[in-house]
């Protein structure tokens, strides 16, 4: 029979032969809206001609063929330059499209020659005609040669966006030259920066004034320091938003922008994360205020299990739109690696085993928060349930992490969860203690059970029970009320001492471990010696 885990294995690596195969033939059809030079030239001008004047960019982008951009930033590229080359057609001539072939079996098809670099259409590996990549990466030099020409007679002027509009504001000495970036755009750049900190602290101050009040008085627990620590995240979000918002405006060149991008990105989701942080924080602050006020302890142990599971939850979610947005499959990636991909699927099942003693934890509830236990050879008191292991304080001080994969079949001994605490142990006293005294001795030791409130009345044993090698020996078999071992500890000093003054008014001595030894001489000595 074959064992759970190689059919596992079989099952993983037949998933992962099957993604790898679809994502290695599966090509996407071509789309027939660009099976011809006329139809994608049709898309193309009809994008800017809508009902409501505003042009469809993202339609017009999707003539283009960006592949060469970085994929960060090809969508806002694209409908910038899908607008700059509206423009430069505009200028050239009148496009008549029953003159434009619609037959798709050409191998490109020229628009116009007649400047710097020609505007050709031309079919890409998908089938789909489109504007060739030579064509966009040429259109701001087209743009530029163009820009002061009239439109052609017939054709009304499309809008700039807004990247555009600015360049077009800016002197010409700025716009030309320039290592890397132009003169206005170094220049915009450290603007940019210091306009993105400026609102920043603008931001957290009003927050600050606005909310901190607010929460000092909702959440106790918080100074505020504390509430500057929540609110200070806002104005990092703020300032990425700018600093993204204010990229676009540039026209920085793609792969500056892209690698800039990135940067803002990054720093966009870790405000963004920080922000969400900070509401799971206040969140768990008060929950952990309702726990408190609650006699149901359930919900102490809860508290850090949905914290930490929404802010792992917020990590993940960030690291994959991060990976969506550098243009990443993240699916086919995991079947992209192979053997590689199989070791994380496997090494997977000890996390979701851990999960599911994490949820065992908090549906049987074996243990809480604060309670004494046992697990296997591990003891102590529990000081925190995550969502992977256990913690346990032991009782010298050190802290012990236990999976909580253990937990699903592991035997639990929960000492915290006794209502009654025992003590079992035995009184010796002397052998030449009377009979009478014995049993007043133990009738004494009855009452003080009897009158101790914080003792249990229907349950205690107090007898003469052996004799031995030391002196009688009473057995004392009693049960404490005591929810915690310091408890324990003060209730048996208590009743400790109360038995040695019982014992002093009786005058019953307690025994103490004692030896007779005997000196005998040998049979064969001289007694004259």
């Amino acid at each position: 029979m074959t064992s759970p885990v190689l059919r596992r294995v079989s099952l993983l690596a037949s998933g992962a032969l099957l993604a790898a195969a679809w994502f290695a033939f599966a090509q996407p059809a071509a789309d027939q809206s660009f099976s011809s030079p006329r139809k994608t030239m049709r898309v193309f001008l009809e994008a800017f001609a809508t009902e409501d004047g505003r042009p469809d960019l993202e339609t017009a982008a999707g003539c283009l063929d960006l592949a060469d951009l970085p994929f960060p930033v090809r969508a806002r590229q694209g409908r910038n330059l899908a607008s700059e080359l509206k423009h430069v057609i505009d200028r050239l001539e009148f496009v008549d499209l029953a003159a434009i072939p619609g037959d798709g079996d050409l191998d490109r098809w020229v628009f116009n020659d007649d400047l710097s670099a020609p505007v050709v259409l031309a079919p890409d590996e998908n089938g789909n005609w489109l504007f060739t990549r030579e064509t966009v990466a040429s259109i701001p030099t087209l743009y530029q040669e163009l820009r002061d020409r009239s439109v052609v007679e017939g054709v009304e002027e499309a809008p700039v966006t807004a990247a555009t509009w600015l360049r077009d504001r800016v002197p010409s000495y700025l716009r030309t030259g320039g290592f890397v970036l132009h003169p206005w755009q170094w220049l915009a750049l450290p603007i940019l920066v210091l306009l993105g900190l400026l609102i920043d602290r603008i931001v957290v101050w009003i927050a600050y004034g606005l909310f901190a009040g607010p929460l000092n008085r909702r959440y106790a627990s918080l100074d505020l320091r504390g509430a500057r620590r929540v609110l200070r995240p806002t104005g990092l979000l703020v300032m990425a938003g700018v600093w993204w918002l204010g990229l676009q405006w540039l026209g920085l060149p793609p792969r500056v922008h892209a690698w800039l991008d990135v940067i803002v990105l990054v720093l966009f989701l870790l405000a963004l994360g920080r922000v969400a942080f900070a509401q799971i924080d206040l969140l768990g602050t008060a929950l952990r205020a309702r726990a408190a006020r609650a006699e149901n302890r359930f919900q102490d142990q809860l508290v850090p299990f949905v914290t930490k599971t929404l802010k792992v939850a917020v990590a993940v979610f960030g690291i994959v739109f991060l990976l969506a947005q550098q243009g990443r499959d993240v699916t086919a990636l995991l079947a992209g690696l192979g053997l590689s991909g199989l070791a994380v699927a496997l090494a997977a099942q000890d996390l979701l085993k851990n999960l599911f003693g994490s949820v065992t934890v908090l549906l049987d509830r074996p243990f809480r928060i604060g309670d004494w236990v046992k697990v296997g050879d591990v003891e102590g008191v529990v000081e925190e349930i995550g969502f992977r292991s256990t913690r346990v304080r032991t009782f010298y001080a050190s802290l012990i992490t236990l999976p909580n994969a253990r937990l699903i079949d592991a035997s639990v001994d929960n000492y915290g969860a006794r209502a009654f605490r025992r003590w079992s142990t035995r009184i010796s006293i002397t052998y030449d203690t009377p009979p009478e005294s014995v049993d007043a001795f133990c009738e004494g030791l009855r009452q003080i059970v009897r009158a101790n409130e914080s003792m249990r009345q229907d349950a205690f044993e107090i007898h003469l029970n052996e004799f031995g090698t030391d002196g009688l020996e009473i057995m004392l078999y009693v049960f404490f009320l005591a929810p915690d071992w310091s408890t324990e500890l003060r209730l048996r000093h208590d009743l400790a001492l109360d038995i040695l003054r019982l014992a002093d008014r009786l005058g019953v001595r307690i025994a103490f471990p004692t030896r007779t030894i005997q000196l005998e001489a040998p049979a064969d000595d001289d007694p004259s010696d």
